[in-house]
């Protein structure tokens, strides 16, 4: 299968990974900031949600698909287990705000994978000024794998076995 030039840019859309790490770019647009052309702080948090989405999906790991199937064997009323889907949901965010980026400022976010639980993972994010290099806020994200059940709860589920595989391969684990 020939892979066009339009699939070449599709795919930079996510980033990319070097020596386990992930990198995603995006630039700081008139929407992302107050009044006086700052980021807003939450923004931050906004900005690391789409890097760590981008990153899942830079390694093969397509999160609509897993949510899809969960919701369709929810409602089927069977479930054969990890195959049928689940859902990376947040738990904490501890955030560390160092530098203000502004209207226009390119922003490169790292994503690293430090830890691979059960149920699990904790990924260091940090949003840096790609102009200047300056660390502008450090995450810490710990994430929960859940599958939802027929009356909207979520419960922890193990992180299944082939995504697993894909986050150690990826973070160098």
């Amino acid at each position: 299968m020939t892979t066009s030039i339009a699939d070449e840019h599709l795919n930079a859309l996510d980033g990319y990974v070097a020596d386990g790490v992930h990198h995603y770019m995006m630039r700081v647009h008139y929407e992302d900031t107050d009044a006086g052309g700052i980021v807003y702080h939450s923004n931050y948090i906004a900005f690391a949600e789409r890097a760590r989405s981008s990153y899942l999906r830079s390694i093969g790991i397509f999160q609509e698909d897993y949510i899809a199937r969960m919701k369709a064997s929810t409602k089927e009323g069977a479930s054969d287990g990890a195959d049928d889907g689940f859902a990376f949901v947040v738990r904490r965010i501890e955030i560390d705000y160092t530098e203000a980026a502004t209207l226009g400022t390119p922003l490169r976010i790292t994503s690293e994978m430090l830890k691979i639980g059960g149920a699990s993972l904790k990924i260091e994010q940090t949003v840096i000024n790609h102009e200047n290099g300056h660390i502008l806020a450090r995450l810490l994200v710990d994430i929960v794998c859940v599958r939802f059940d027929d009356k909207g709860g979520a419960r922890p589920q193990r992180v299944p076995d082939t995504i697993r595989q894909k986050l150690a391969h990826d973070a160098g684990k």
